[in-house]
């Protein structure tokens, strides 16, 4: 199991409102399980 960036898989989750979509990062996502993080979220940070 993986634990990856909420952003890299193109959730829009920034502090921008934007994300760091990585197609890479996707194609692991796609064939491992994986839970999805967004580490500013979790700190308590709010999304515009």
């Amino acid at each position: 199991m993986y634990i990856i960036s909420a952003c890299l898989l193109g959730i829009n989750c920034k502090y921008s409102g934007g994300n760091n979509y990585c197609e890479a990062v996707k194609n692991i996502a796609e064939s491992h399980s994986h839970i999805a993080v967004c580490p500013e979220v979790a700190g308590g940070l709010p999304i515009p």
